[in-house]
């Protein structure tokens, strides 16, 4: 079976390899991480220098998928937005160009995927929580806060934890 570190050492020789490759070695990364708390994908943390991918999407679909999201991560150490420019050095690192996501969880009920569920008064979507809100609007409606859009409250669920 397949440890967490073995993961964090083939990610950090992924790492090299795109560093030498597309960099001549000079992008910088501090930490690496292999998280059991981050449920699926991945985050990159720019000003640190930190990537994070998920163990348990590691879990879900297996390496290629964990590459995919790692190369994506390091794409945003050099554009830490989506602009065009991270979409071609994305494709360029070996992300798929029609794979704009993480894969989700396989079971997203067997971790709480999410706790709470709010509903716009104007537009009625619904927008899906694992933390509480406080005073936010629906953004559909308005793109800045807007009280009159004010997302109430339609649902708690009891966080399931296997």
């Amino acid at each position: 079976m397949t440890e967490r570190h073995e993961i964090e050492t083939a990610l950090w020789e992924e790492f090299h390899r795109l560093n030498e490759t597309h960099f001549v070695g000079t992008l910088r990364l501090s930490e690496l991480l292999v998280s059991t708390r981050k449920k699926y994908g991945g985050y990159c943390q720019p000003q640190k220098r930190r990537i994070v991918v998920s163990w348990q999407a590691f879990l879900d679909h297996g390496w290629d998928e964990t590459l995919i999201t790692f190369r994506h991560e390091v794409a945003h150490l050099v554009h830490p937005n989506h602009s065009a420019a991270f979409w071609a050095l994305a494709e360029k690192l070996g992300c798929p160009p029609d794979r704009k996501k993480a894969l989700p969880p396989k079971d997203r009920s067997a971790y709480g995927w999410w706790r709470y569920a709010y509903e716009c008064p104007g537009c009625h979507a619904r927008v899906y929580r694992r933390k509480r809100l406080t005073r936010s609007s629906c953004a559909r409606c308005d793109r800045k806060f807007n009280p009159q859009f004010l997302l109430h409250p339609v649902k708690t669920l009891e966080m399931t934890v296997d």
